[in-house]
């Protein structure tokens, strides 16, 4: 049995039908206004354009219904269009009903306030503009109706006329403090959460790494036996006089292997002892980059590579410790894991940080699985991409860097490693 998992609406998508449900509240309400007109005074006269202007809205506001369960993203356009078109009919409904004399001539205020909740700044103004400028030509233009302009018909008393100007400078009061004050508290409140989820990414991948670093502590330590016990083997092996010439070259290839795999778990152990990043040693970033791939080289015998370096002149330097060399050999055993039978790699600096680009001829990066690069989460759908990227990721962080991932323009990838240079004379 198949079980269906709902996939939960967008937030910008949930704000449009709370906006939807909010403009069928007013419209019953004015439809309730229009029968009680036409219950008191049995009649329908001066009616029509009222009724006309609902039928419109309530139309509009259905066809909006549909469109909310459709697979559209709503953007902030589409939004702003919205909360615009309430306005625009809005002042419609309020010309043949009174105009500023209709006591639902506040209803201007709800548009502009979901605006400042969920727009950016400029949008806000731009509903605040319009609203103002609506409510304002309201108060000269108009249909008189009975029930809110009864004075109409006797000629204009001065205290009503007082009165609508006094609801006037209100609104337009009230339009400049949400206009400025609820968007900068909404905009306050979206940093908030936003910092809160990168806290909350930054503790879920921290949690990781502390988990691959003690797997990788007690994978060290117990590998430590097995490969002395193959280290005195392979020794013996080629003591032995009878050993054929390609038999010796093989155990002479492990033995070197060997070797490298006893010198890269002595590098984890020394790493694992530094206490902070203060530790490190200044090294120039030519330097880091040849040794690098020169060890990595070895445990690659099968890819081609070339290094370039782009800039003439003395290599600025770079902080160092063996952590950021694991971190850029992640990246080429990426370009390695990716099907490409040559990798290139690619130096240059400016006044303030060095960029390392490692290209690729492989397969590419699905464009879901650059979403996630670099999140606490990773979807391994290449070789390659996984706990080395998010590890690489944490520890250029660390020095103030960054690495960046896109496809190249005809086949492979491009890993990006920018790295803060040291400041001239401080070691």
């Amino acid at each position: 049995m198949n079980t269906i998992v709902a996939k939960p609406a967008s937030p910008s998508l949930e704000n449009l039908r709370s906006l939807l449900i909010i403009r069928s509240i007013a419209l019953l309400g004015q439809i309730g206004v229009l029968c009680y007109v036409l219950y008191s005074s049995r009649t329908t006269e001066d009616l029509w354009g009222m009724t006309a202007s609902l039928a419109v809205l309530g139309l509009f506001t259905m066809a909006t219904f549909w469109r909310s369960h459709q697979a559209w993203p709503v953007s902030d356009g589409e939004f702003l269009a919205q909360l615009l078109i309430d306005v625009g009919a809005w002042t419609v409904l309020m010309y043949f009903t009174g105009g500023a004399n209709n006591p639902f001539i506040s209803y201007y205020i709800v548009p502009l306030v979901i605006s400042a909740a969920v727009l950016p700044w400029r949008h806000t103004w731009l509903v605040a503009v319009a609203s103002l400028a609506a409510y304002s030509l309201l108060l000269y233009y108009y249909r008189p109706f009975p029930l809110f302009t009864p004075h109409a018909h006797m000629g204009h008393d001065s205290n009503a006329n007082v009165h609508i100007l006094g609801m006037w400078f209100n609104f337009l009061f009230s339009a400049g403090l949400i206009t400025y004050f609820v968007v900068r508290m909404a905009a306050q409140l979206r940093q908030q959460e936003a910092r809160a989820v990168a806290q909350r990414e930054d503790q879920l991948r921290n949690d990781q790494i502390m988990a691959v670093a003690s797997l990788a502590a007690g994978t060290a330590h117990e590998l430590g036996t097995p490969m002395s016990t193959m280290t005195v083997l392979l020794d013996e092996m080629l003591a032995d006089d009878e050993l054929s010439g390609q038999a010796r070259e093989d155990c002479e290839l492990l033995q070197a292997q060997l070797q490298l795999c006893r010198n890269t778990l002595t590098d984890l152990t020394r790493t694992a002892e530094l206490k902070t990043t203060t530790q490190s040693q200044p090294l120039p970033v030519d330097a880091f980059v040849a040794h690098s791939v020169e060890r990595w080289a070895v445990r690659r015998p099968n890819i081609q590579y070339q290094t370039r370096i782009l800039v003439a002149g003395k290599a600025p330097q770079i902080p160092f410790d063996p952590t950021l060399a694991q971190a850029f050999e992640n990246l080429l055993n990426n370009a390695a894991d990716a099907g490409s039978e040559r990798v290139e790699v690619s130096l240059s600096w400016d006044a303030r940080n060095a960029s390392i680009e490692v290209r690729d001829w492989g397969e590419g990066i699905s464009p879901d699985l650059l979403e996630d690069i670099g999140k606490p989460i990773i979807r391994t759908s290449r070789n390659g991409l996984g706990i080395g990227l998010l590890l690489s990721h944490a520890t250029v962080e660390r020095y103030g860097g960054r690495v960046e991932l896109r496809n190249a323009e005809d086949t492979g990838a491009i890993a990006t490693l920018t790295l803060p240079l040291l400041e001239a004379g401080r070691e």
